[in-house]
């Protein structure tokens, strides 16, 4: 497996370029939409950008703001994670983001008592967006907005997240929930639950319901599920990766879990460590990863990290790998586990290698990875480019 890097996009300084989402705008053509965010502070956005390209990513326009934190009475409105999807069977460009509330300017748990799921769509190649509308699911309201969910009491968010269309035509947004009644004062006990809105098209309208959510005993995983990827096998039945954590879990290791639907994703296995095909798990920190499909060659594979040892909690974030997927076994071929990108000598050992969106590139084939290097300045320094990985999975 080959792979190379270059600075995509250069940071200004005291900042990182973070998710670089990254989409085609047509079924056909090598017309790109990218949008990218800058990280100010840990999980704080500052504001977003949008460009575009007309020769496959080879060259971009120039970056214009796509929005700018808003400071209210209540504190800074600020867009979170989110995610470009191209649906080409309809030729519209959905975005989807987090639209959180920050009671203290920075990152608090009070931010995912205030979290609202948006979505905005385009019909002409990402030239214009609707204004954000609010994602709810069916039969709710902008309050009580999902199973669960109450604004100013908890919430469901997007983290990492890729959605995916199935072969019925649902479009799959992985999420994740806050219960109600966590500590939102001590946001990294939050035992997090994984799910997946699943919206169906009804002529020009989108209608969304909620899959079960996946929950896990804290003693496998002190924060829950979160970040959940998906990917449809080759028999039509879907598999859901998800995050875990060994955060303040005596004796618990790092893993990743991994749940099967047969039903379109609208409930789930029970969650169990997700493994190499001889059976054995692997460690891995608390941290996002993805699923993705080559076109070229058919092959599902997982993106995210593996280490030696068990970690703790979210570190470390290194090396990235990316392995194959043994659809029938649903784990990962051991023998085609490759290092994506890896702590060279004299790095800090806080540097992370995480955080990534992923795309495939229509002419080469070639995976396009892109994430900021957390931390390679060392200390509380958070600065770092979007740097571009092309990661060629082989024929």
């Amino acid at each position: 497996m080959q792979v190379s890097r270059q600075v995509l996009i250069p940071a200004d300084p005291g900042t990182a370029v973070m998710q670089v989402n990254t989409c085609y705008t047509g079924a056909t053509g090598l017309r790109l939409l990218q949008q990218y965010t800058e990280l100010v502070h840990s999980d704080t956005f500052g504001r977003v950008f949008a460009r575009t390209s007309e020769d496959n990513g080879r060259t971009w326009s120039a970056p214009e703001p796509v929005f700018t934190p808003e400071q209210t009475p209540e504190g800074v409105i600020r867009w979170g994670e989110g995610a470009l999807f191209l649906d080409e069977s309809r030729g519209v460009i959905l975005h989807f983001f987090n639209y959180d509330l920050y009671p203290a300017g920075n990152y608090s748990g009070a931010v995912r008592l205030r979290t609202r799921l948006m979505i905005r769509r385009s019909t002409d190649g990402g030239k214009t967006f609707s204004p954000p509308t609010q994602l709810i699911q069916q039969g709710y309201d902008a309050e009580h907005w999902a199973e669960g969910v109450i604004y100013g009491q908890n919430s469901i968010a997007t983290s990492f997240c890729a959605p995916i269309r199935t072969r019925a035509g649902h479009i799959l947004l992985p999420v994740q929930r806050c219960p109600l009644g966590s500590d939102f004062e001590h946001p990294f006990t939050i035992p997090w639950q994984a799910a997946c809105f699943r919206g169906t098209w009804y002529g020009s309208r989108l209608e969304w319901e909620v899959s079960q959510f996946l929950r896990i005993s804290p003693a496998l995983s002190g924060r829950g599920l979160g970040e959940p990827t998906v990917a449809e096998l080759a028999d039509g039945s879907l598999l859901m990766v998800c995050r875990g954590s060994n955060h303040n879990t005596r004796g618990a290791l790092g893993r990743k879990w991994r749940a099967h639907s047969r039903d379109g994703g609208l409930s789930w296995s029970d969650p169990e460590p997700f493994r190499y095909n001889d059976g054995e798990p692997f460690f891995s920190p608390a941290a996002g990863s993805r699923l993705i499909r080559s076109s070229r060659n058919g092959r599902l594979y997982w993106v995210g990290n593996i280490t030696p040892e068990n970690p703790q909690g979210n570190m470390p974030r290194y090396p990235l790998v990316i392995a194959e997927v043994d659809e029938g076994r649903l784990a990962l071929r051991r023998e085609t586990v490759a290092v994506v990108a890896d702590r060279a000598p004299g790095q800090p050992e806080s540097i992370q290698f995480s955080n990534f969106r992923m795309y495939e590139d229509r002419e080469t084939g070639e995976f396009v990875l892109i994430m900021a290097h957390i931390g390679e300045r060392g200390g509380s320094d958070l600065a770092s480019p979007a740097y571009e990985y092309r990661i060629s999975p082989g024929a």
